[in-house]
Parts: structure tokens; C-alpha cells; sequence
């Protein structure tokens, strides 16, 4: 995630006016995309390959003496809170690894075995977290998390705990919001999903811009002039909804909305705004919906839209996306849309084709090298993909595709050419955009590999 380095919590006039120092944040998110680091973030800075890695050797090392058997991603989950509690941060953003019930990071406020307590100056040392927030959920992972939506669901709501505020996203089937809100009815959680504070401290222009439908105003013009797709409105609205809140349990943000002065009311809307607006003009995320320009491996001034999306959700905001530059540009539609393509073997790759593809577009396929860190994950093979790509060619005709291996400098070229300047897309696994990026670093940096 990239946007200016300077928090909107220390530019507000509400921390200045109440005497708080800033808060030093955290984030853990995975996959990594360039270096197994970068998944790790302190300040919004990638914490340094020095820092990560003496960490992660004294973890190791423990694992190995104490014969602990941790998972791969169990060790970058010890890695990433040592580095937190070293650095004494005062607040982290953990997104889960993968389901949420038996994820390495739902570690946070489960009761410890009373075989083996761990006590730090006589309290339990695994606080609950401060809110609990789930974004929209599909189909993905079905071997390991379940079958259906429900099933999936009821995974993702094992992150809920006793009395920690939950946050999800509303516009969730009917299946998995009734799963959702079983999961927090059973464990008495504090359900604040349908809280309307903040949004009633956001102007009507901002509320319509960058929220979804039912939080929207829609009698007032948007202040944000830029596009903000659904998903993105939805997503901001569970963060907002998660942030405010988090701030609340930290006793930085008043609780009691009714008994504030028109100084204090004045200031928080300020900050609910300015925090809008900043999320919604600088956040950026690397390898989602992302411009790169490739000229440096290519030797052609080609950009290329680089996008994770690996399942068919993430493939429909893609295709959204990709459908609004054909639109904007008729002229490359008898040449259609080229792509760099790559899956991993766990993949549902005929519903993402079956989303992405339309007639006269051309496929590149091609597999991801190995995964630093995570050596259980394999690529698709280019020749499934280009099969799974043919399979169309009834319904979709004028389509192409060419299996290029793990050559994906080679595939990148042959693309390049073939686009001749019209709309490009690499897409199909973070993976992939990782090793694209790790190429136009290396070019950048005169390095290979």
C-alpha cells in the first residue's frame, strides 16, 4: 500500500487540539509481492531486510529448539509480531492469511492453554484486538475452508471474539450474512456493522463519492472527481467503519457522540472528512488495478494494467476495469485486449477466463516462479491455461492463446508486441504481479534475477 508517508492522524487538528502523541502503526499483510519483507510495514515504511531478518532467525531458531513444527506461515506470523513488540508499536493492521478460524493470526486474544501460560508482568499476554472487520467474501480456497459461501463464512467469523466489535461488509449474500451474524449472536460479540456513526459526521458530496449505495447521499454532487469502483466504496466503508472505531477502543476518539462540544463535533468531522479524502486521493495499492510501464523490458513504450485478481470476484472488478478502457478507446476493439495471464494450480482458471475474456482478445499464459517462503504454492501450467483459453473459443471467437513456460520476460515481449500500444493486462495471481515487479525493479537497478 503506498501514499504519503505522513499519517492523516498526525496532520489532524483533533490530535493536536486533545495533546496526543501519534500513534505508531503497524501492518502485516501476505502475500509479499516483490521481497518475503515487504509484507511487513511499520509507519507505512517496509521495515528493513536487516530488521526482518535477524527477527526471523532468532524465530526460526526457537522453533527449531523448542521442535515447535511451525508452518512457513506460522513463522512469518511470529516474525511479524516480534517485530511489532520490538518496535513497540502502538496499533497493527493484521489481515488474515487465509480463512480465519485456524489462520497463524488468530493467535490475537484466544485463551491461552493453561498448561502453558504466558504472562508478562502477571496479565495475559494476547489482548483481544481492539475491532474485528471481514470485506466481501467468495468462493476461494474451497479445499481447505468449505464448499459454499456459508461454509466459507463461517471460517472467515472465527476472527470474531467475546465483546470486540465486529465490522462486515452489507452488501454480502444473504447466506453469508446470516452465517456472519450467527457467529457474533453465539459469542455475544458487539455487533456495530450497522453503526450510521461516523458516516453522520461525513459531508453528503464525500458520503456519495466513496461509499456504497446505502450510505450514499444521492441529492449531492461528488467531491472526489475520481472513479471509485463499487468494491473500492465497500471496502472503504468496513476500514472507515473499523478505523473510527479502533480509535474509540484507544480512548483517541470520543465514544459518546451526544455529549460533545461544537469545538470538539467541528474537529472530529474534519477528521472523519479529511480521512475520507486522503484515502480516497493517495492510497494506492501495488499489483491491484496498478499502471507500470514496461519500456524497460521491452524496449517499446507499451503500459500495462497489472492485476492480482486470482479468483472470480477479484476477475469481475478486473473485467469492470478492463471493459471501461475498451470502452474509452473504440479503436482498439477489432485488436482487442492482450494478456499476460498466470494461475495458481488451486484456481478456478475457466470462471476467471470466463469473466475476463471477451472475442478478438489474445492470451499470453504463463507460470510464476517459486515463491519465496511459501514453497507449497505451485503454478498452472501455460499449456491448462491455454486449453482452458480454447475451451472459449466457441462462444468467444477470434480468440488467441500461446503457452510461454516460465519464460515470463519472453512473454512479456511477445505481448508487447502483439498489443502495439493498445490496452495490455497482466493479471491472474499476486504471484505473477510479484515477479513482474521484481523484473522492472532488477531492469531498474541493473541487477538480474
Amino acid at each position: 500500500m503506498a501514499s504519503d508517508p505522513r499519517s492523516w492522524y498526525q496532520r489532524s487538528e483533533h490530535r493536536t487540539s486533545t495533546g496526543f502523541s501519534t500513534l505508531k502503526h503497524a501492518r502485516f499483510t501476505s502475500p509479499h509481492l516483490i521481497d518475503r519483507w515487504d509484507c511487513i510495514a511499520i509507519n507505512q515504511q517496509t521495515v528493513s531486510r536487516q530488521l526482518f531478518t535477524r527477527i526471523e532467525n532468532a524465530v526460526q531458531q526457537r522453533n527449531h529448539l523448542e521442535d515447535i513444527k511451525a508452518s512457513e506461515f506460522e513463522l512469518l506470523t511470529a516474525t511479524a509480531f516480534e517485530i511489532f513488540t520490538e518496535e513497540k508499536v502502538d496499533i497493527a493492521v493484521v489481515e488474515v492469511g487465509m480463512g480465519g478460524r485456524l489462520d497463524a493470526t488468530n493467535i490475537i486474544g484466544q485463551t491461552e492453554d493453561p498448561s502453558h501460560p504466558e504472562y508478562i508482568d502477571g496479565q495475559a499476554f494476547r489482548p483481544p484486538p481492539l475491532v474485528t472487520a471481514i470485506s466481501k467474501i467468495g468462493l476461494d480456497h474451497q479445499a481447505f475452508l468449505g464448499d459454499t459461501l456459508s461454509e466459507i463464512a463461517r471460517e472467515k467469523a472465527g476472527i470474531f471474539k467475546p465483546g470486540v466489535p465486529a465490522i462486515y461488509d452489507l452488501s454480502n449474500d444473504h447466506e453469508v450474512l446470516t452465517a456472519l451474524e450467527d457467529q457474533s449472536d453465539y459469542l455475544e460479540t458487539l455487533n456495530v456493522t450497522h453503526l450510521e456513526t461516523p458516516f453522520q459526521l461525513l459531508e453528503p458530496g464525500i458520503r456519495h463519492a466513496c461509499f456504497a449505495d446505502e450510505l450514499a447521499s444521492k441529492s449531492a454532487e461528488a467531491e472526489i472527481s475520481a472513479y471509485i469502483p463499487e468494491h473500492t466504496k465497500r471496502n472503504m466503508s468496513v476500514a472507515f467503519r473499523a478505523t473510527w472505531i479502533a480509535l474509540q477502543q484507544l480512548g483517541r476518539l470520543p465514544s459518546n457522540h451526544n455529549s460533545r462540544s461544537q469545538r470538539e463535533s467541528t474537529l472530529l468531522e474534519r477528521l472523519a472528512n479529511t480521512m475520507i479524502k486522503n484515502a480516497a486521493q493517495e492510497v494506492r495499492f501495488p499489483g491491484r488495478l496498478q499502471d507500470l510501464n514496461i519500456e524497460r523490458l521491452t524496449g517499446k513504450k507499451q503500459d500495462v494494467l497489472l492485476d492480482g485478481a486470482h479468483n472470480a470476484q477479484s476477475a469481475k472488478v478486473l473485467a469492470a476495469a478492463v471493459n471501461r478502457q475498451r470502452t474509452a478507446h473504440p479503436e482498439h476493439a477489432e485488436m482487442g485486449v492482450t494478456w499476460v495471464l498466470a494461475c495458481s494450480s488451486t484456481k478456478d482458471v475457466d470462471e476467471i477466463l470466463r469473466t475476463l475474456l471477451r472475442p478478438g482478445d489474445v492470451v499470453y499464459a504463463v507460470e510464476f516462479g517459486p515463491v519465496d517462503g511459501m514453497p507449497w504454492v505451485e503454478p498452472m501450467s501455460s499449456d491448462t491455461i491455454v486449453n482452458a483459453v480454447m475451451s472459449l473459443a466457441g462462444s468467444m471467437p477470434r480468440i488467441e492463446a500461446h503457452a510461454c513456460g516460465r519464460d515470463l520476460r519472453s512473454a512479456l515481449q511477445k505481448a508487447s508486441d502483439k498489443a502495439q500500444g493498445g490496452p495490455m493486462i497482466v493479471a491472474g495471481s499476486l504471484y505473477l504481479v510479484g515477479d513482474v515487479l521484481r523484473l522492472v525493479k532488477n531492469a531498474i537497478e541493473g541487477t538480474t534475477g
